[in-house]
């Protein structure tokens, strides 16, 4: 089985990661004072109050809120005296499961959060043993801000990418896997179908699994790996019209004609004229190609509407043979693996030929 890993929202993740560096080094002074009072002074709460703070990608009433609830809710490991790293690891988990609700563009999974939040708060003390040796061999016996600052940096660097598995999605199957590149490279319309697409089939698969040894389920599975696919075909196909499209610039075509068949009209020559008039004819042609490549086009987005109806009809007859005993499990699923494929194959019969 082939696993693939893909990122989401890289952008997101390298904006969120330097915010949380410059957000932690600024509360440098906060530790400086705590030295210069000789105050104990926790480093870890104040990297994580101001990395949290600052890679919140929030408006600002919520940003306000949390700049009070946050560093309350970081306090709660201390009020319940755990021990030491395991302090440290709940309030890396606490600020990065806080943060991680706010994804703008787009929605992780709860487990996607849960795995972010998990790696943030594990690394939360691995970044603090490095900033301690980074001012053991570095700022030994120095204090101030600016020796403050870095260490701060690096428990918020550790924090930041232990985050990375919030923006991480794992899928162990080639069709899902497909859909989900597929989804990450389209725009628009056909973008939402693939993903309404990638998560019905997800949930097909979720009730085929539910089936147990039933005899019908290999080739239901099947079935539904044909449909997804014939989704994702369309869709490339579409996303390929589309490109050619944009690249031949209809409208600028159409200008040219109605140009030159104006020239070839107000020409006195005779010959002039007839060249005129063919490169008309010419680009008119071409006109005309374009126009069917948008039929086409059309045409082909209107059928990915009906394949994706199509799986949601799959996953609510999967929801219905959910019930009664193997045999009977066994035999409608059959039947309805029959079923959609005699419909995805009167589908595939009015496809338009590429």
């Amino acid at each position: 089985m082939a696993f693939s890993v893909q990122l989401h929202a890289r952008e997101d993740f390298e904006v969120r990661t330097l915010r949380a560096l410059g957000g932690a080094a600024v509360l440098a002074p906060l530790v400086a004072l705590g030295e210069w009072l000789h105050v104990r002074v926790d480093v870890a709460f104040i990297a994580l109050v101001g990395a949290g703070l600052a890679s919140a990608r929030v408006g600002w009433k919520t940003w306000v809120a949390l700049a009070v609830g946050l560093p309350a809710l970081l306090c709660l490991p201390e009020l319940l005296r755990m021990p030491w790293p395991a302090t440290q690891v709940l309030m890396g988990v606490l600020a990065a499961g806080v943060v991680g609700l706010w994804n703008p563009g787009w929605t992780p999974r709860p487990a996607q959060v849960m795995a972010g939040a998990l790696g943030a708060g594990a690394l939360v003390p691995l970044g603090m043993y490095v900033r301690m040796v980074l001012d053991a061999r570095l700022f030994e016996g120095q204090t101030g801000p600016l020796h403050a600052a870095p260490g701060l940096a690096v428990v918020a660097l550790f924090w930041s990418v232990g985050r990375l598995a919030t923006h991480l999605e794992v899928h162990a199957n080639a069709v899902e896997t497909r859909g989900a590149r597929l989804q990450a490279r389209m725009t628009g319309e056909p973008q939402e179908l693939v993903a309404r697409t990638v998560t019905l089939y997800r949930e097909c698969r979720t009730e085929t699994a539910l089936l147990g040894p039933a005899p019908g389920r290999k080739e239901l599975e099947g079935v539904l790996d044909t449909l997804a696919l014939a989704v994702f075909n369309r869709a490339e196909a579409h996303a390929q019209l589309e490109s050619q499209l944009k690249g031949a610039r209809m409208e600028d075509v159409d200008n040219q004609v109605t140009g030159l068949r104006a020239k070839a009209a107000a020409t006195t020559d005779a010959v002039a004229r007839r060249q005129l008039e063919l490169a008309a004819g010419a680009l008119g042609e071409e006109l005309k190609q374009l126009d069917s490549m948008g039929r086409k086009r059309e045409r082909l987005l209107a059928q990915l509407h009906a394949q994706v109806a199509m799986m949601e009809r799959a996953r609510v007859s999967l929801v219905a043979v959910r019930g009664g005993d193997v045999a009977s499990k066994g035999e409608q699923a059959a039947q309805l693996a029959r079923r959609l494929a005699e419909l995805g194959q009167e589908d595939a019969d009015g496809a338009p030929s590429r």
